[in-house]
């Protein structure tokens, strides 16, 4: 967990960061996973791991977290590699291909805070 509110604060802006590249296009949607890296499951911002001083900081940053969670939960967690995979079991299984991802991701994009990076 982060030791300090401003460290959680800087990331959550590095963060952001990344989505609106990749939303804007200068950053292959591929590549934004990869520096992206899972942000909000890799850095337990559901509070699973938090002790109560974490949870009082993931409380208050909670409208900064609720875009990363949504981004893991709605994009992330669905995407697959295939371009088509509606046609086939991926589709049955809910999966959708970078294209439809890279919609979800815009719009997600479009309700970060300005004030950020």
């Amino acid at each position: 967990m982060y030791l300090r509110e401003s460290e959680l604060v800087a990331d959550l802006d590095r963060h952001d960061e990344l989505v609106r590249l990749c939303a804007s296009g200068r950053l292959p949607f591929w590549d934004f996973c990869a520096s992206y890296d899972n942000f909000y499951w890799r850095s337990a911002l559901d509070g699973h791991e938090a002790g109560p001083a974490d949870l009082a900081v993931l409380g208050k940053l909670a409208d900064r977290i609720a875009p990363h969670q949504h981004l893991a939960e709605s994009v992330l967690a669905s995407v697959c590699s295939d371009s088509h995979p509606e046609k086939g079991s991926y589709g049955r299984a809910g999966r959708f291909g970078p294209e439809e991802a890279m919609v979800r991701l815009r719009a997600i994009a479009d309700r970060l805070p300005r004030g950020a990076a």
